[in-house]
Order: structure tokens, then C-alpha cells, then sequence
């Protein structure tokens, strides 16, 4: 399915390093059109907007410009990982997300850098972790896939409202 069906409007996707991490070559890679391995990035599809606020972003203002974004999506690049840095980023990223944003309406949480375990979703509290290697069609095919099963049920397809009949 693609967004312009299930959501009707663009995908808007915030992107970011955090914390003290300066390397933005991954992040860049997924977000730029230039791209990577052959591959666009996701400022290349006509149905993603891309928000890409670079390296050293504070966690406070990474969720104070994914609100003003209305973000779906927020990616966030960890390559430094002295005393597991990226963990204790990536922790404090959920949790902020969590504490500013009401139940069930935080965006998509994705995190990606070659030392995250992919399986540690649960424990960093995001959605998703790519590691090495990852393309620009790979993180898109993703979020496409996580926005529609998000979305809410197209009109057609809602149950009708019982009108209340009085006696």
C-alpha cells in the first residue's frame, strides 16, 4: 500500500544524530537524495518529507522539532559508542518521546548505527534498529509498511454510527 493511500498526505520523517555524535555519514546516507549504495534516499520519493536536522542535536530539541514537524517518523543516527553512549542516547530519546507525546500518538522511533543489537528494540524502547549496511529502500519499505498498519481505517471501511433512537 502506499502513503499517499493510507495516510492521504506525505510521510514526514525528522532525522538526526544525538547527543555528542558528530557522524552524520549514515544518517545523510538514509535521508539525502544523493543516497547510498545506488540507492535515493528518502528525500527522493515524492511522499516522504524529509527533516533532516544534522549532527549534535539535543534530545529536547530533537522532540521539540519532530512536533513542530507533525513527524511520523524519527530517525536518529548513534555511530559513537564509548560506555555504550549510544544505549543511554537512544534510552533517553524513547523516554522523552514517551513523556511529551499523549499514548499511542508518539511517532515511529527508529534508530540506527553499526553497534546497536537489532534485537533490543524492547529494551531501548523504539520501533526499530538497522544496523551496517542498511539502504535508503530498506528504512523507507519500513516505515511505508509501519505508517499503513498505523493509520487509521479508511472511511469505507469504518463501522457506521448508531444514531439513538428515541421512544
Amino acid at each position: 500500500m502506499s502513503i499517499k493511500k493510507s495516510l492521504r498526505r506525505p510521510l514526514v520523517v525528522v532525522g538526526a544524530c544525538i547527543g555528542t555524535d558528530a557522524h552524520t555519514v549514515g544518517i545523510d546516507a538514509i535521508l539525502n537524495i544523493k543516497g547510498f549504495a545506488g540507492e535515493k534516499g528518502l528525500e527522493y520519493y515524492s511522499e516522504i518529507q524529509v527533516v533532516n536536522l544534522g549532527a549534535q542535536v539535543l534530545v529536547p530539541d530533537l522532540v521539540e522539532k519532530a512536533r513542530a514537524a507533525h513527524a511520523d517518523a524519527v530517525l536518529v543516527s548513534q555511530v559513537v559508542t564509548q560506555r555504550d553512549a549510544h544505549i543511554h542516547n537512544t534510552t533517553t530519546m524513547s523516554a522523552a518521546f514517551r513523556e511529551a507525546y499523549p499514548s499511542g500518538k508518539v511517532p515511529l522511533l527508529v534508530v540506527g548505527g553499526p553497534r546497536f543489537d537489532e534485537s533490543a528494540t524492547d529494551e531501548l524502547g523504539v520501533d526499530r534498529i538497522f544496523g551496517r549496511g542498511t539502504t535508503p529502500s530498506e528504512v523507507a519499505s519500513y516505515l511505508v509498511h509501519a505508517m499503513s498498519s498505523r493509520a487509521p481505517q479508511r472511511a469505507s471501511k469504518r463501522q457506521p454510527k448508531v444514531k439513538e433512537v428515541k421512544p
